[in-house]
């Protein structure tokens, strides 16, 4: 099963419970700012999109980007770093849970 987030708290409306990560946009150029964008694929086929964008008072991409890069992906996955850096941040509540593909 692929690494997924288990929702703490199901969405209603459909009944969501959790997310994966579908698609991932890395731009890096931290002259003119940096962007990440994260989409999120519900169990119910709702989508959430989440993104991270430099602003003159805080690099919050390109921070993001040089930790993900310098990452040691054999202990933690890519997928898991971004959705554990979701909850950290309080877009989404819950657990995550499964295993690389």
């Amino acid at each position: 099963m692929a690494e997924r987030l288990d929702l703490t708290t199901p969405v209603p409306k459909p009944s969501l419970t959790s997310y994966r990560v579908t698609d991932l946009v890395l731009h890096f150029d931290p002259p003119t700012g940096s962007l990440i964008q994260i989409t999120l694929v519900g169990d119910s086929g709702d989508s959430l999109t989440r993104t991270y964008r430099d602003s003159a008072a805080d690099p919050v991409a390109t921070t993001f980007l040089i930790a993900l890069n310098k990452a040691n992906l054999s202990v933690q996955s890519l997928q898991r770093r971004i959705l554990a850096r979701l909850v950290t941040d309080g877009v989404l509540a819950g657990a995550v849970s499964g295993t690389p593909d």
